[in-house]
């Protein structure tokens, strides 16, 4: 067996692949494939800023030639039956370099439409967008990993800051799908009226109440004139 030789040590400082001024064209020249490519859709307004989408890096990977596997997952659940998954994911780019990401999504985050997959696919889509972003995007945070933030947390409630109608619009379309038949919403100076646009059944409202609450909302009881309210400045 022969000797393992120790490694020549260099004092020489890391220096860049490409000259100042590569680098930025290389950038400028992502930043304007973004603007090309991706739209308003492959957006999503979190906290008075807009984070690319699953749909958006998804873009991003084909352009630039990105493959991608899923090096590890598991799942782990607990005792009172939720459960979270955490997945590894590794994107491979045209010339061989790889860059890697971890996605981890808890059943207890929010309350999924279809618990087993969508929890496991919000997990694979946080991996697979940081893995992409690394690569390619600068680290930019997905809006999936900016949910994640937000969102879920045990030890204490947290809300999103709400910084437009627009954003509000979206929070809650994604739990009731016919938002624009059954609530009417007016932004306020301070803050947001949601008003019921018709008669709301029990488990209706319930559904709805338990959202507006978790985005910091109350409902004022004034008979027909019963409304939500979320305060701009009790947003945290």
């Amino acid at each position: 067996m022969s000797e393992k030789k120790d490694l020549p040590i260099s004092l020489n400082p890391v220096k860049p692949l490409v000259s100042p001024e590569r680098a930025a064209e290389d950038w400028a020249l992502f930043e304007a494939l973004k603007s090309k490519l991706l739209t308003d859709d492959d957006y999503q307004p979190i906290a008075g800023r807009r984070y690319i989408k699953r749909s958006g890096f998804r873009k991003i990977a084909v352009y630039f030639g990105l493959s991608d596997r899923i090096l590890e997952q598991e799942r782990v659940d607990r005792e009172d039956g939720s459960f979270y998954w955490r997945i590894v994911v590794e994107v491979e780019a045209p010339n061989c370099r790889v860059s890697t990401g971890v996605g981890a999504c808890d059943s207890r985050e929010r309350r999924f439409a279809h618990v087993e997959h969508d929890v496991y696919a919000t997990a694979h889509t946080r991996a697979k967008s940081r893995a992409i972003s690394d690569m390619v995007a600068g680290g930019a945070v997905s809006a999936e990993e900016m949910e994640a933030e937000l969102g879920f947390d045990e030890s204490q409630e947290k809300f999103y800051r709400i910084s437009s109608l627009a954003e509000l619009e979206y929070l809650l379309y994604e739990y009731i799908p016919d938002l624009e038949e059954v609530l009417d919403i007016t932004e306020l100076d301070e803050g947001f009226k949601i008003d019921r646009a018709k008669y709301l059944d029990r488990p209706l409202w319930q559904e709805i109440n338990e959202r507006i609450k978790e985005l910091g909302g109350t409902w004022i009881s004034a008979g027909k004139e019963s409304h939500w309210i979320i305060p701009k400045q009790n947003l945290v």
